[in-house]
């Protein structure tokens, strides 16, 4: 644990009011999926009071080379990117080149005059009209634009018919061009009046591009990786760091634990850096950023946003539009909020925020106990498992004060 040091120094638990013999239930619990064989590998990392106090390497990142987890493994993260941009668009936010009102067509032309799809008993099923609100950068960050990833269908047949990227491609696309191309696609509902998870993260990347002048990956470089000293979290990895990146493995219905052939992040001409899900980084380097998210917005002598900015992003923004989806939780600039215990049963304190990865990667974080929590794998679909149910009351047992 000493490569965190000089930013996030290294305690003893019940230097923090926390337990070493209740933080080894948590790393029993994830060997257990190993042992198992429910998943490959996996690593969890605990800080409290700014001190990390638990690091766990489980399994293995690649099972035929027998190459096991460690700190500096690579992930994949998908879309824990999203808080990464989210946090880019309000650096803007607070430069006062960005307004969360403001209508994304003032920025972005391509994306005016948006249409919403309507179903009806015409051939296709559906037609299109005019949405009653202008999509604003406050939608796109709270997931109630209209955008999705193309579901339900006929939306996914939109995305197909105008190419728009799926993720995860080594293609020579831009999200310039991409964006570009989304203006032609129906929205599932008019903005501000339902909850959907999709591309806002990824409109966002391109308003960052055309706001800052630089590339979303130049910008994050500058203003957010180095600052922070996140020096190994990339859209795509260098040739030298590839042997570091975790395989990721599928679950037979025999049990066994496939590996999925991909040369995604690393092969192709390395263009389309999508801000909604394009990053790999390890452990260390994610609680970083989470750790300057609970100092609000700062990390050692680094500053990104201030305290009232970070409030601001953990708000819930959308009353009970997200419910629906997960309950007794609210969304607000970039991350999912916890709003109400009673009807999630979630151990976590109401106020802490949280995301999560397509290849079943998550973390969250806690103002009142002071806590960052990151869980990595490399696994999908990751439906037979209860890891990430169990994690939360794992950890919160561990406090001891």
């Amino acid at each position: 644990m000493g490569e965190l040091a000089d930013t996030l120094p290294v305690a003893a638990p019940e230097d923090v009011g926390m337990s070493s013999a209740r933080l080894e239930r948590l790393s029993q619990a994830m060997q257990g999926y190993i042992d198992r064989q429910e998943m490959a590998g996996a690593a969890t990392l605990i800080a409290r009071r700014g001190k990390i106090v638990h690091v766990g390497s489980f399994g293995m990142a690649n099972i035929a080379r027998a190459e096991p987890i460690d700190p500096s493994t690579l992930y994949r993260i998908a879309s824990m990117t999203k808080p990464i941009t989210s946090v880019a668009v309000m650096m803007l936010f607070e430069e006062g080149r960005v307004h969360l009102n403001d209508p994304i067509e003032n920025y972005l032309p391509e994306l005016g005059d948006v249409q919403v799809i309507a179903r009806d008993d015409s051939p296709d099923g559906y037609h299109v009209e005019p949405a009653r609100n202008p999509v604003t950068v406050r939608h796109l960050l709270t997931h109630s634009s209209g955008y999705t990833y193309g579901d339900p269908e006929p939306l996914g047949e939109c995305h197909r018919k105008a190419g728009i990227p799926a993720g995860f491609e080594n293609t020579d696309d831009t999200i310039g061009a991409a964006v570009k191309r989304l203006g032609a696609v129906p929205l599932l509902f008019h903005p501000g009046e339902g909850w959907a998870y999709g591309v806002s993260t990824d409109v966002l990347g391109r308003l960052v591009e055309v706001v800052s002048g630089s590339s979303l990956d130049a910008f994050f470089e500058a203003r957010i990786l180095a600052p922070l000293g996140m020096s190994d979290t990339h859209f795509f990895l260098p040739a030298e760091k590839v042997a570091r990146l975790a395989s990721v493995y599928t679950r037979r219905d025999s049990g066994a634990l496939e590996h999925v052939e991909s040369d995604y992040p690393y092969k192709g001409p390395g263009t389309l850096f999508m801000g909604g899900a394009g990053l790999c980084s390890t452990i260390t380097d994610y609680a970083r950023f989470l750790q300057m998210m609970l100092n609000g917005g700062h990390l050692g002598d680094a500053r990104l946003l201030s305290r009232r900015t970070v409030d601001l992003v953990r708000e819930n923004h959308v009353g009970d539009l997200h419910a629906a989806e997960r309950p007794g939780y609210g969304f607000g600039l970039g991350f999912a909020v916890h709003a109400d215990a009673g009807r999630s049963s979630d151990i976590l304190p109401v106020g802490s925020y949280l995301w999560g990865g397509y290849w079943h990667t998550t973390f969250w974080i806690d103002p009142v106990e002071e806590l960052i929590a990151i869980k990595m794998s490399q696994v999908f679909p990751a439906d037979h498992l209860d890891d990430h149910q169990a994690l939360q009351p794992l950890v919160y047992g561990a406090i001891d004060d």
